[in-house]
């Protein structure tokens, strides 16, 4: 065996070391060649690599190291491991070429700062090489101070609006120009050309507000293209300058009708402290006294300074009116006017004009007029008479003076005691007169009688003839209209219909039938809702004839053919007399045979009897009972009657 040492490529000598290991190693082995390389020892970062660059980037050279072996020559063949702290690597290994060199491609990390590559070949051999990585493009913009900010006119903000740069992954953007720049207001900037430091921050100088009061706007713009948000506007409040004056210009001292629109619109100019006109000061004019109004009460300066109110209504008294300017940190300024009365040529009513009440009351809604004048306008202080023309009652509180709106009204109506139409009228010097009508109805239930079918009779289970009724009158003795009436059977075992009424406008009720019952006593009751009222509730009493009773007969015996009378009553089943006309009954043999002749039916007297006169019988001679019957009532027998 022999040992042969192969040299490193671009060495040209042996390593005396290496082969005397070799030869130990081989001893007594038969004759075989055996190559060995060395280790490697360092790895080396090749200076000149360009070691900056924006996040997220590619470097734009390849990163190169060199593995060294042991006896401090590059060594071929290693196999180099690349590791980037932030970032990625392509490759991430690599083998050294002949002269010991290995390379790839760093693309950094997005965030700004130091980030480290690490290079490490066999044996825990390794090199660190470190790269900046720096803002990407900027990206956003945004407001870092000075928003919202305000100051008198013509004087810098506090603060000098700022904005911040950042890029796509949010690292503050450094060097980057921004441009400020008034958009609106008037104003001007100083060092308008910033650019961002360290913190992504540029700053104007300062922005001076324009001369004219309100919102002004400042922009600053990044001067690089894909940027959001961009550009930033500020706003910022022009405030009244410290000195400034508000003086009257038109508007003052003028005379009008009460309740009018001055002829003269107030106006005002505002200037400050050197006298100069200030655009967009907000005025707002009120009324101070006077009881008027303004229409547009709030008003912005011109470029002249002025602003002027959009109308002043004086109020509707006779007299000093004013109305004031005023201004946030300027004084206030006042404007007086004198309203004097207008003429009134109209009146008409504001209240009902037709109305119903009990009579002797108060009507709900006492009549109230209202006085104009020739533009429509209330007219104040005009007296107005109220008369009660028709129907009597009286009135309260006539006359009366139109108040500020122009009305006048009466304090009370009083109807009078007799129902039907009641009139006041409304007068005023020069002015038509008003009519108020009122229709008096009848008072409270206050009485209440029987007007027909009490002490009625009648023949059970049928009605009387004529249907129990009532009236309902009020204190006065009017009739009661609509009074709720109950109608119910209190004793008799009848019966009644329509027992629910209302009186009608003669205040009157009735029943709709009372039928009566077997009982000697029949009672109906009429009961009239409400308290106080007079004979409620109203009893009707009714006799109930049930049978009929004879009350005479012959004394003697009859002659075959010779005329007798036989009478009978009416009665109730007490066996009372009832005096019930008009009911018919019917007389017949009962018992004993033969003929009965003479009339046999006949009606009831005023006093309910019946007397069957002029009576005869033929036929044998013999005993006879006779029957006397009627519809619905108990027939009656006499006795035996002899006949010879």
């Amino acid at each position: 065996m022999s040992i042969q040492l192969i040299p490193n490529p671009g060495r040209g000598r042996l390593t005396a070391l290496a082969a005397a290991a070799a030869f130990a190693t081989l001893t007594g082995c038969g004759e075989t060649t055996v190559s060995v390389a060395l280790p490697p020892t360092q790895v080396q970062s090749i200076a000149g690599a360009t070691l900056h660059g924006p996040a997220g980037g590619l470097l734009p050279d390849p990163i190169e190291f060199r593995v060294i072996d042991s006896d401090n020559q590059p060594l071929a063949g290693a196999t180099v491991t690349f590791t980037a702290q932030a970032g990625s690597v392509d490759p991430a290994t690599a083998t050294t070429d002949r002269n010991g060199l290995a390379s790839t491609r760093w693309t950094l990390g997005t965030t700004a700062g130091q980030s480290t590559l690490t290079a490490a070949a066999a044996s825990g051999v390794s090199t660190v090489v470190t790269a900046t990585v720096t803002a990407a493009s900027p990206a956003t913009v945004s407001a870092e101070a000075g928003t919202g900010q305000s100051a008198p006119a013509g004087v810098a903000v506090p603060i000098a609006p700022s904005v911040r740069v950042a890029d796509a992954f949010g690292n503050l953007a450094q060097g980057v120009a921004v441009t400020f720049s008034v958009l609106t207001g008037g104003g001007h900037v100083t060092n308008g050309v910033r650019t961002t430091d360290a913190q992504g921050i540029a700053t104007v100088g300062s922005w001076v507000l324009g001369s004219g009061v309100g919102e002004q706007t400042l922009a600053a713009r990044v001067e690089a293209g894909g940027v959001t948000n961009n550009p930033i506007v500020f706003t910022a409040t022009a405030t009244t300058p410290v000195g400034s004056k508000m003086e009257v210009t038109a508007g003052n001292g003028q005379t009008a009708p009460v309740g009018r629109l001055v002829a003269i619109a107030p106006t005002v100019v505002v200037r400050d402290a050197a006298n100069e006109p200030i655009e967009g000061v907000v005025v707002t004019f009120a009324v101070a006294s006077g009881g008027g109004s303004v229409v547009g009460s709030r008003q912005v300066t011109d470029v002249a300074g002025t602003a002027t109110v959009g109308g002043w209504f004086l109020g509707p008294f006779p007299g000093t009116n004013t109305l004031t300017a005023t201004s946030q940190g300027i004084s206030t300024v006042t404007f007086t006017a004198t309203g004097v009365a207008a003429t009134p040529v109209s009146m008409v009513a504001v209240s009902q004009t037709t109305q119903t009440a009990p009579i002797g009351t108060n009507v709900n809604d006492p009549p109230s007029v209202i006085v104009r004048d020739d533009q429509g306008i209330p007219v104040k202080g005009v007296e107005v008479k109220f008369a009660v023309t028709a129907g009597g009652g009286s009135v309260a509180g006539s006359p009366d003076t139109t108040n500020a709106n122009g009305v006048a009204t009466l304090t009370s109506w009083k109807l009078g005691g007799v129902v039907g139409q009641n009139t006041v009228t409304a007068t005023a010097t020069g002015l038509p007169s008003v009519t108020f009508n009122a229709t008096g109805t009848a008072g409270a239930a206050a009485n209440v009688v029987a007007i027909a079918g009490n002490n009625q009779a009648a023949v059970q289970g049928t009605s009387v003839a004529t249907p129990p009724a009532i009236r309902v009158t009020d204190g006065s003795g009017n009739p009661v209209i609509g009074a709720a009436v109950t109608f119910a059977v209190t004793a008799g075992g009848g019966s009644a219909t329509g027992l629910n009424k209302v009186t009608n406008t003669a205040g009157e009720a009735a029943v709709t039938s009372w039928t009566l019952g077997t009982s000697s006593t029949q009672t109906l009751t009429a009961t009239v809702e409400g308290s106080g009222i007079t004979g409620n509730p109203v009893t009707f009493t009714a006799q109930s004839a049930t049978r009929i009773g004879v009350t005479a007969v012959p004394t003697g015996d009859v002659t075959l053919g010779d005329d007798f009378d036989i009478s009978v009553q009416l009665r109730n089943s007490s066996n009372a007399a009832v005096a019930l006309a008009g009911v018919q009954l019917t007389i017949a043999i009962a018992s004993g045979g033969g003929t009965l002749g003479g009339t046999q039916t006949l009606v009831t007297n005023a006093s309910g009897a019946v007397s069957f006169t002029q009576l005869n019988v033929t036929g044998t001679a013999g005993d006879r009972t006779f029957t006397i019957t009627g519809t619905g009532l108990q027939s009656a027998t006499t006795a035996a009657i002899t006949f010879n």
